[in-house]
């Protein structure tokens, strides 16, 4: 048995040798170099200019991977890091041509052994000719075009130019191409200055950075240290006790990083979905024209609101970003109410510390920010906003046989208020009457809608759903309340427009993409009741914006998430803060006080002196006057009289001095300003 296992692997290691070579042998001349660029000239190679972003205005907003370069000539780079190189990619760079054929053997054979991959057969030259002159794809044809560029190289050259323009050239990650731009990148230092643990870590990133860098993954990056240092041992570059020491000493990373310009979450986003869609290298390095739908301004406003909010936080609970206590973090995500366009966007507090993107990534209890769902899915179901409800204790068994439980809702403030209409509960954010129509109505129809919001996240199938104690996303969200923003229609978030590739040619466009989703008078009932609690309820601070706004607020159990969204006819905006720990901002906070002005700050800088636009109802649905605490119609010298609004067919014939007329003039705002109807949709 063991003589067939190692006969099998000679066969294997032999096949792979002659098919190395006869690839090598029957390969015509595809591709030749001639008069090949000096070696200070090839490490500002580029492979392609790279893709640039736009803003919705079609300015510049930058490179959508801010490439890092710095040329050093071989004598200032330390022998122990060149040394390293070597050791981990070529260990036999001096002593071979353009091709290795030990090294192939050796690697075949150690690969195959292991199970795994965990060496290579290419030389740093044939490394260095795939970089400067052709693509990665994975074909005989460009493996023949390596080897014919590699000896090439090999011919004009020698082994230290060869070995300083691959240093120069090779991508270390994050933006980092060649080693000096590496240690800076990773170790805010230059090489000269550089450890041996550093200089060990930064050697095993060529082979594969996304994998090995200490950013992403910290164990493969020590395991990957590791690696080079015993290569450096059984080279001789370095003593088994040195490679012990450096093996031992943590990592510790002082990343330098460069900007992504006013929105690098945004960036890193339109980064994402485009490589998953069009490929890394053509993303990246094709020369793209990006158009995004990124509103500077507005984004500009967004990282000034998120800032200022958390300082101010900061500042009160006497806590700071480095050392103490950790600071809390915030995300804010703005859309086109009518497109679903993403206009701004911020993930955190500061993304050199932190690239997570919490307004897409995160997921977090809204709160009674997710209670709009469940009022909407009551009105589909024929209920009213003056529908009377009982705010009164109420216990649920929760599960089965002995694991069985009660489980009582409670209210914010610890009080209850007996009959309330759907409107109240929801303008003041009361649980107890939401938890008694979730009961009513069932659950499913409140998942239903919410699928159809687009919302994907689990939900759990209990009655406390309707308290918002299922994770999902702020972006989800904010989709959702789009749809309410523009009369029941879905328009799905994106954020390219248009991808533009050499040529002008088109490679990709996106446009609105629309679907109702809510019948129109549902999802107008739902916008009349969210104004209510901006004029009423919760989310008051919202009124100094002065325009018509609907609104909620969202907080989860002990205040460890806070929630504010609410949008205007134009524009939908969400606020999302917290910490990473899952830890309370304060058991006396609430999101009305510090979401809800974080997000009027934003509307406000955003929305400036454009035009007020107002809520509209649509055909079939009606004003009237009403008691806002019965629900009752009256007439309009009740003290406690309120503007509702009724589905034509769904109430009994009322007096005249109970209906009000409808009008599509403009009418006066309570900020003085003119109020006209809401802009068509696109």
């Amino acid at each position: 048995m063991g003589y067939a296992k190692a006969t099998w692997r000679v066969l294997v290691v032999a096949f792979l040798i002659s098919v190395t070579l006869g690839t090598a042998a029957w390969g015509a001349p595809l591709a030749r170099v001639e008069d090949l660029p000096h070696l200070m000239q090839l490490p500002i190679f580029q492979p392609g200019a790279p893709s640039l972003l736009y803003d919705d205005a079609g300015k510049v907003l930058g490179p959508i991977v801010p490439e890092y370069r710095i040329v050093l000539p071989l004598s200032r780079i330390p022998l122990k890091l060149r040394q390293a190189v070597i050791a981990a990619e070529d260990a036999r760079f001096y002593e071979h041509g353009a091709l290795d054929l030990k090294g192939i053997a050796r690697a075949t054979v150690r690969n195959i052994m292991s199970a795994s991959v965990r060496e290579g057969g290419s030389t740093i030259t044939q490394q260095l000719a795939k970089t400067l002159f052709l693509t990665h794809e994975r074909t005989i044809g460009r493996k023949v075009k390596e080897l014919q560029l590699a000896s090439e190289l090999e011919q004009a050259y020698t082994k230290d130019q060869i070995l300083g323009m691959y240093l120069n050239c090779i991508y270390f990650g994050h933006g980092a191409y060649g080693i000096e731009a590496a240690a800076r990148t990773y170790f805010s230092k230059s090489v000269t200055e550089l450890t041996l643990s550093e200089t060990a870590l930064l050697a095993g990133l060529p082979r594969a950075p996304g994998r090995y860098s200490p950013l992403i993954d910290i164990k493969r990056a020590k395991a990957r240290r590791k690696y080079v240092l015993d290569r450096m041992v059984a080279t001789g570059a370095i003593k088994q006790a040195q490679a012990s020491r450096a093996n031992l000493t943590p990592i510790s990373v002082n990343p330098m990083f460069r900007s992504k310009g006013i929105a690098p979450w945004f960036v890193e986003y339109v980064r994402q979905q485009l490589e998953g869609r069009l490929g890394q290298i053509v993303v990246r390095h094709g020369e793209l024209k990006i158009y995004t739908t990124l509103n500077a301004d507005m984004q500009r406003a967004a990282v000034k609101a998120i800032s200022r909010g958390i300082a101010a936080i900061v500042q009160r609970k006497n806590e700071r970003k480095e050392g103490g206590s950790v600071a809390p973090e915030g995300a804010l995500i703005a859309l086109d109410a009518r497109t679903g366009e993403i206009k701004a966007l911020v993930g955190g507090s500061d993304y050199s510390r932190s690239q997570f993107n919490r307004a897409v990534q995160a997921r977090r209890q809204p709160g009674s920010a997710f209670k709009p769902l469940v009022y909407a899915a009551a009105f589909e179901r024929g209920l009213s906003p003056r529908t009377i409800l009982d705010d009164a204790p109420i216990s649920f068994e929760i599960g089965t046989g002995h694991r069985s439980e009660a489980w009582a809702p409670e209210n914010l403030d610890h009080r209850y208020r007996g009959p309330v209409t759907l409107r109240r509960a929801l303008e003041e954010s009361i649980n107890v009457p939401t938890v008694r129509l979730i009961s009513t109505i069932g659950i499913d129809p409140v998942i239903d809608l919410a699928r159809r919001l687009g919302i994907t996240s689990e939900l759990r199938r209990e009655y406390a759903m309707a308290l918002g104690v299922s994770e999902v996303g702020l972006l989800e969200l904010a989709s959702a309340y789009q749809a309410f923003a523009n009369r029941g229609s879905l328009s799905p978030p994106f954020a390219v427009r248009r991808v533009v590739g050499p040529g002008e040619i088109v490679l990709e466009e996106q446009f609105p993409q629309p679907q109702q989703v809510v019948r129109e008078e549902i999802a107008f009932l739902l916008t009349s009741v969210l104004e209510g609690v901006v004029q009423r309820g919760t989310g008051r601070a919202a009124k100094r914006i002065g325009r018509p706004v609907a609104a909620k607020t969202g907080t989860s159990q002990a205040a460890e998430d806070l929630w504010f969204l609410g949008y205007t006819p134009s524009i939908v905006a969400g606020v999302w803060l917290g910490y990473d720990q899952h830890r309370s901002i304060g058991s006396h906070e609430t999101a009305g006080k510090i979401a809800a002005p974080i997000w009027t700050d934003f509307m406000r800088q955003s929305l400036g002196d454009s035009p007020v636009e107002a809520f509209l109802p649509p055909e079939g649905v009606f004003p009237i006057f009403a008691n806002q605490k019965t629900g009752q119609p009256t007439s309009s010298t009740d003290p406690e009289a309120i503007v509702e609004y009724v589905i034509q067919g769904q109430e009994e014939v009322l007096p005249s001095d109970v209906v009000l007329p409808i009008t599509n003039a403009s009418s006066p705002d309570v900020s003085g300003k003119e109020v006209l109807p809401p802009t068509p949709s696109r």
